[in-house]
């Protein structure tokens, strides 16, 4: 029988109803969702029908119990049944066809109506095999509904901002009313299960995954949806996101109250890295890829790169590797990467990667390394070690990547102020600041140039070094008032420059005075100071160079140690400028007993003359004691001691660690005495006499004093520049004025280098008068 209205199916249920029963049941199917619900609301309507939905009974598994819903429907009575096809097309088209064979041939007491759903092809089926069928079956006409999506989700926090069914039970009650308007506005239907979407693999509705709980975190932060992925964090991550701050609006919101802002994500990751927290080392994480990390390049390019946030660390530290040194990016992006990583917690594994991998640049892997571990120290001299380097060369590199190595090797000048000498000696002033630039870079370099080596045998025999004032000169004539020595061991002239640097840096006044220790240069034949100070002493660094337990040239012959003797003489600035702060002392002294030679422990060669030493190990074999001088040629005899000024070592001197000292060599034996002192909080500039009187005979000449010494003064007169020239000490400057020569007043801008200091001062010229007399 078919139906094309409502009314006509009714007339077909009355007609089934209103005689007795024939034993069976009616069978009414409907394929649209309309249909369908306008017959189950008639029918529930009708008092004398008790409506029966699977639904309502399931197994404590969900599962619908059909079998009990048959049950009930033996007894007398007038049933209608809703939901069997819907359970049914869960399970799959061969569950549901036999179900309708045997709801076809099924024996009642009373009157069942059992309304079916989108089951028309079976029905036809069944009735062309038997034509007695026919009476037990009514076909409402009408267009097929499409089927709704079934969608399986494992919680309910997948389900946030959608309207879900918790268990089977409920989606089959959502099958058995709904209606095509309920399809239009949601194809899908979320059910939460434990069933896997497998179980339902024969089913006659589309079933599908759920987007999952990443899903409900877009639904609940639009803000993320077109900036993040799936896989960019696993379930339990995205369903932990959902937990938190339930009353933030957005994400932009709740990583606020998290962290910051939004665009100073930057200045947390220290924190949170060095959390330990992993759910907020992700939410940090993949707020940096929604929201951006600032201006830093390089920690942009890196999060694009890196899929999870575990990734993060490993692409900060690696990823500058792939970009070349001539890349015109690579400057910015090696400075934004150090900056992070002086932020960030140290992770050793990641440096160990990075330095073994960063040879793959050659010669130029120097300028992919930073100060921020001693592995990348290491690797910096093992590169520097391995390759040829020109002055030049070996400077930009260590400019680049170490400014407390840069430092260190600037220049020392030796001149007329901290280096006393007769006239006919000057020369050696230059001398000086010439060995001692080219030692420290072979120091670095690892390696003895010929032509030096040349030049330490040469002054082996001449010991030049006895043209300066003996330490103890410089000491003696010294004002001691008010003043605290520090006994700094090992501390040669060498660390001159790295020691101006750091004082100017803290606010220190260092004046310097240069002479030599005695002969050999070990600390038992030079503390003469001892009689005109007590001394603090300061013994790391001689320490270091001798019984160092990390650092030792047998195992490692790169010389890694010199940033630690950098820290060890900054540290140890630093500790006398807070006694200069805290008004305990009015000045310092540092006063060092001796240098000491990196360059004579590479050198490893034994002196061929028949002297050995008695006591194996002494000094590294670099003096012996010896009852008269042995007349070798390269060595000075004092004190009972044959003392080498070259670099070789006598017979049965150990090994040394790092350096040496007990020779007569000039880092051994060239000694610096140093003055500290707070820098005036004001630092003041005056000229000595304001007045220049000028004579046609003789250059005109203005003295600068300033309550802070100067490093290379200049005046700016008119647009002319003059140097100054130090005089007694450099607080005091003389100035040569060529261009000014009328009398009157003039104006001079005092620079420091090629720094305006901003003082100007005011200095008058005065030309002598020839008296004339006019009457005769």
């Amino acid at each position: 029988m078919h139906c094309q209205s409502l009314i006509e199916c009714f007339e077909q249920i009355s007609a089934y109803t209103d005689r007795e029963s024939t034993g069976f049941p009616l069978i009414l199917n409907a394929e649209n969702f309309l249909n369908y619900q306008e017959i189950m609301q008639r029918l529930t309507a009708d008092e004398t029908k008790q409506c029966i939905y699977v639904s309502e009974h399931t197994f404590d598994n969900g599962l619908p119990n059909i079998q009990e819903v048959l049950s009930l429907i033996k007894n007398e009575g007038s049933y209608a049944i809703s939901g069997i096809s819907q359970a049914l097309m869960l399970q799959g088209e061969r569950e549901l066809d036999a179900q309708i064979d045997e709801l076809l041939g099924y024996s009642v007491k009373g009157h069942v109506i059992v309304l079916l759903n989108h089951c028309r092809v079976y029905l036809e089926k069944y009735s062309k095999r038997d034509l007695r069928l026919a009476n037990r079956i009514v076909f409402f006409d009408g267009e097929s509904s499409p089927l709704p999506q079934i969608r399986i989700a494992k919680s309910k926090e997948e389900c946030i901002g959608l309207v879900y069914c918790n268990g089977i039970k409920h989606l089959l009650s959502r099958l058995e009313r709904i209606s095509d308007t309920d399809i239009e506005s949601q194809p899908f239907i979320t059910v939460v299960t434990g069933f896997s979407v497998s179980f339902f693999q024969n089913a006659m509705y589309p079933v599908s995954v759920s987007g999952g709980v990443y899903d409900a975190v877009i639904r609940k932060y639009p803000d993320l949806a077109a900036a993040t992925q799936k896989d960019m964090g696993t379930d339990e991550e995205w369903g932990w996101l959902l937990k938190q701050d339930k009353k933030a609006a957005s994400f932009s919101e709740l990583i606020t109250r998290w962290f910051a802002s939004p665009s100073l994500l930057i200045n947390s990751l220290d924190d949170v890295l060095e959390s330990g927290d992993d759910k907020k080392k992700w939410l940090h994480w993949l707020a940096m890829r929604v929201f951006g990390c600032g201006t830093n390049e390089y920690l942009s390019l890196a999060l694009a790169r890196c899929d999870t946030y575990s990734d993060l660390m490993r692409h900060i530290y690696q990823d500058l590797l792939n970009l070349a040194l001539t890349d015109e990016h690579f400057e910015t992006q090696y400075r934004e990467r150090k900056q992070l990583l002086t932020k960030l917690p140290l992770n050793l594994p990641e440096i160990s990667t990075y330095c073994s991998n960063v040879g793959r640049h050659g010669k130029n892997a120097v300028y992919y390394l930073t100060d921020s571990s001693e592995d990348e120290e290491y690797t910096f001299m093992k590169l520097v070690d391995q390759y040829d380097w020109t002055d030049q060369e070996l400077k930009e590199a260590v400019r680049h990547a170490f400014p407390e190595l840069a430092i260190y090797m600037e220049d020392f000048v030796f001149d007329q102020i901290n280096t006393k000498l007769p006239d006919k000696d000057a020369p050696f002033r230059d001398t000086l600041t010439d060995y001692f630039h080219r030692y420290k870079g072979q120091k670095i370099r690892n390696h003895i140039d010929t032509d030096f080596l040349e030049e330490v045998n040469q002054f082996a025999v001449e010991r030049p070094f006895f043209k300066l004032q003996p330490r103890s000169t410089i000491i003696s004539t010294m004002n001691k008032k008010g003043v605290q020595a520090y006994f700094f061991d090992a501390l040669g002239v060498e660390y001159l420059a790295y020691i101006q640097a750091k004082c100017e840096e803290h606010g220190l006044i260092c004046e310097v005075s240069i002479g030599h220790c005695e002969l050999p240069s070990i600390t038992s034949k030079n503390k003469e100071f001892l009689r005109y100070f007590q001394t603090k002493d300061i013994s790391d660094l001689d320490e270091l160079k001798h019984h160092s337990q990390i650092y030792d040239y047998q195992t490692c012959e790169y010389p890694i140690h010199i940033f630690k003797e950098l820290e060890i003489i900054d540290r140890e600035l630093r500790r006398i400028r807070s006694q200069l702060i805290q008004g305990k002392i009015e000045k310092a002294v540092i006063i060092s007993d001796h240098g000491a030679s990196r360059l004579a422990v590479i050198y490893k060669q034994e002196n061929k003359s028949p002297l050995e030493l008695e006591e194996k190990g002494i000094h590294s074999g670099r003096c012996c004691k010896s009852n008269e001088d042995p007349k070798i040629l390269q060595a000075a005899y004092e004190d009972g001691f044959a003392v080498l000024g070259n670099y070789e070592r006598f017979k049965g001197g150990r090994k040394a660690n790092l350096e040496v000292h007990g020779g007569a060599s000039l880092e051994e034996v060239v000694v610096p005495v140093i003055t500290l002192a707070l820098l005036p909080t004001d630092v003041a500039y005056y000229f000595v006499d304001s007045v220049i009187q000028y004579k046609a005979t003789k250059p005109s000449t203005i003295e600068l004093f300033s309550n802070a010494p100067m490093k290379q003064p200049k005046l700016e007169v008119e647009g002319v520049f003059y140097d100054g020239v130090f005089t007694t000490d450099k607080n005091h400057a003389v100035f040569t004025i060529t261009e000014q020569k009328r009398s009157r007043e003039y104006k001079a801008t005092v620079y420091e280098g090629n720094a305006n200091t901003g003082v100007v001062l005011t200095f008058r010229i005065e030309r002598g008068t020839k008296e004339i007399n006019l009457f005769g």
